[in-house]
This record gives C-alpha cells, sequence and structure tokens, in this order.
C-alpha cells in the first residue's frame, strides 16, 4: 500500500517548529481520532470533525526523512467504517489530519481494529515525530529498520527479484538444491564441450614433409627429425632423404680423398686426380738447386709441378726465376737461375703438384 498523504495543521506546524528550534516540548503523537464522515483537509482544523472516538493504543517509527510507519489498535466492540482520522500531540493539539471518500478500514463488533499505514509528509519531518507507545509497533522491515516483512515463496526466491520479502531455512535449501542442479548441468556440459575440442584438437595431425619425418596424430607428444646422412652416404651422394651435416661434409670428403690441411692434400671428387701444394722459404742470392720431396708420394705418378718465385718486397729488378726437373711421384728439382747480373736474389717459392 501507498503511504497516505497526511497534512500538517497550523497547530501543528506552530508545535513543529518550537519544536525543531530548541522549545521544551517534543512533537510526541500520543492518540489518533478516528472519524466515518468525510472532510476537507484544511490546516485549520483544530478537532477531527465527526469525530468518532480517539484511540490511545498507537505507535510508529519513521523509516524515512518523509515517511512514518504507523500502528493504531481498537480491541472495543465498536462498529464502524473509517474515512478520516487525525494525530493529536500529548497536549491535545491536532498535529495532522488525512481523509477520503472510500473507507479505509471497517470493523465489526466481533473484531478488533489493528490499522497498520505509513504516514507521508510533505516536509522532511518524520524525524522529529515520536509517539507514545511502542509496545506494538508493526513497520516494514529494512536493513536499517526492525519489523516485519512477508515470507518469500520459493518461486520468489528462485527469481531473486523481490527486494523486501524473506526467506526461510527450508526455502533457502531449495534454493540452494536448484542452484547446484544447475551447477551440476552446466558442469556437465562444459565438460563435454572440452571433451569435444580436445577430441578435435587430438584428430589432428602433424607430420614430416621433404627431409623431414616423424609426427603423428596429437594425441601424445610427437617427435619431428632430420636424418643425417653419414660420411660414406655423403660420399656416394645418392641418397636424397638425409641431409648432410658439417662433420658428414668433411667425412665424405675425407672418403673421397678430401683435403688435409696438414699436407695440404686434396683429391678432385669423382676422378684419380690428387692435387698437393707446399712453399719453401728461404733468401736464395745465387743460381742453386732446391730439392722439394712432396708431403706424401703419388700414389703412381706426378704428372705436372710447377714453381711460383716468391719475393718479400716489393722490387722489379730481382731477377731470380725458378725452373724444375726430375719430376718424380716423390718430388722434383728447383732451380734458381739467373737472368743478368744485376740483383740476384728470391725469398723461395710457392709450388703446386697434380697427380695420380
Amino acid at each position: 500500500m501507498d503511504p497516505i498523504q497526511f497534512i500538517i495543521t497550523t497547530a501543528g506546524l506552530d508545535a513543529l517548529v518550537n519544536a525543531q528550534s530548541g522549545g521544551t516540548d517534543p512533537i510526541r503523537i500520543m492518540s489518533v481520532g478516528i472519524t466515518e464522515a468525510q472532510f476537507i483537509m484544511a490546516p485549520t482544523l483544530t478537532i477531527v470533525p465527526g469525530e468518532l472516538k480517539r484511540i490511545d493504543a498507537i505507535s510508529g517509527q519513521s523509516v524515512s526523512e518523509t515517511v512514518i510507519h504507523m500502528t493504531a489498535q481498537d480491541v472495543t466492540t465498536d462498529i464502524y467504517e473509517l474515512r478520516g482520522l487525525g494525530l493529536y500531540l500529548s497536549d491535545g493539539t491536532l498535529f495532522a489530519v488525512y481523509s477520503q471518500n472510500d473507507p479505509l478500514f471497517r470493523k465489526v463488533s466481533i473484531s478488533f481494529f489493528l490499522l497498520a499505514l505509513d504516514v507521508a509528509f510533505e516536509n522532511a519531518v518524520a524525524g522529529e515525530i515520536m509517539f507514545g507507545d511502542t509496545s506494538f509497533l508493526l513497520p516494514p522491515a529494512s536493513e536499517t529498520v526492525e519489523g516485519v516483512a512477508a515470507l518469500a515463496t520459493q518461486a520468489e526466491a528462485l527469481a531473486g527479484a523481490d527486494p523486501r520479502r524473506i526467506i526461510t531455512p527450508a526455502t533457502l535449501k531449495a534454493v540452494i538444491d536448484a542452484f547446484g542442479l544447475q551447477v551440476d548441468a552446466d558442469l556437465v556440459a562444459l565438460a563435454n564441450g572440452f571433451d569435444a575440442l580436445l577430441a578435435a584438437l587430438t584428430a589432428r595431425t602433424i607430420t614430416g614433409a621433404g627431409l623431414v619425418s616423424g609426427g603423428g596424430d596429437l594425441s601424445a607428444n610427437r617427435v619431428l627429425g632430420v636424418d643425417a646422412a653419414s660420411a660414406a652416404e655423403t660420399a656416394a651422394g645418392l641418397i636424397a632423404s638425409k641431409a648432410v651435416t658439417p662433420s658428414g661434409l668433411i667425412g665424405g670428403l675425407t672418403e673421397l680423398g678430401g683435403w688435409d690441411a696438414g699436407i695440404p692434400l686434396f683429391r678432385i671428387p669423382g676422378t684419380p686426380v690428387i692435387v698437393m701444394a707446399g712453399t719453401l722459404r728461404t733468401l736464395v742470392t745465387t743460381e742453386l738447386v732446391a730439392p722439394i720431396l712432396f708431403p706424401v708420394a703419388f700414389p703412381t705418378a706426378c704428372f705436372w709441378a710447377g714453381p711460383i718465385t716468391y719475393i718479400s718486397a716489393d722490387s722489379n729488378i730481382r731477377d731470380l726465376f725458378v725452373q724444375i726437373r726430375e719430376r718424380t711421384r716423390t718430388g722434383f728439382n728447383a732451380y734458381f737461375q739467373a737472368g743478368d747480373d744485376g740483383d740476384n736474389r728470391a725469398d723461395g717459392f710457392d709450388w703446386i703438384a697434380f697427380g695420380y
């Protein structure tokens, strides 16, 4: 029920001003006057028009700045229809009045009158008003006001939309059980969805191609690898499904004869040709013979060897040069020759030889 709007009388307003300005008389409502007659609510009223009786069993409490919850009780056998009422202070002053055409309440002889109303005022005066009897106060309960509240049904509790009704332990258990069932259903749906996602993922496969091998479906850890060619496989040059590593390359070259930096020696792959090279470093100032021994003798023969004169500084007048003869599979003789009697000087020579 919406609060009914009371009109404060002129005398009630004077009492309110006196109380708010520090006067000795508080605004204490001690009784409610009732009438069966509808009347015009005017601030000049001093008594309730057609007042039937006054009820002293009245209680109230402010629930906001402008609203008071008021309860009145009449346990007599009187019979009447309530259409208007007025609030009286302890000194008999009519503080406020309200009236309407339709009955607010109908009392019969075998019933008692228990009226609970939310009384609204235009001004924020609810906090200034007290009541004489608080023994049966029935205000609507809230987070800050003790009072009466209706019990929620299970459907209302599940809906969770009513801010005023309260729930019992039994209703709370039913709500929790229903929520638990929903959570269980949601978890089952989530698990099913996860299983479907996992199945979709594990159904995918990863496999190698080209030089890469291995793989499989994603139900377990998979390894992809690249097989390395051995030295013999590298030397043979027949496999296209393996990769050549640096060590395999050196090993393959070794299988073919390869390059030996310590000699130095190199066998041309796919041929019997062996290449060797070397140096001689010594100061030569006259014609002479320098015998050269190969680091490793050619297995069969040396079919070509050639020296290149070496000088350690820039010069265009040094005229010693080198010739060879007596070439064998084990070495050759180098002859330093002078073209004239000029600056006969050389610092050695480099050589290269081919054999098989």
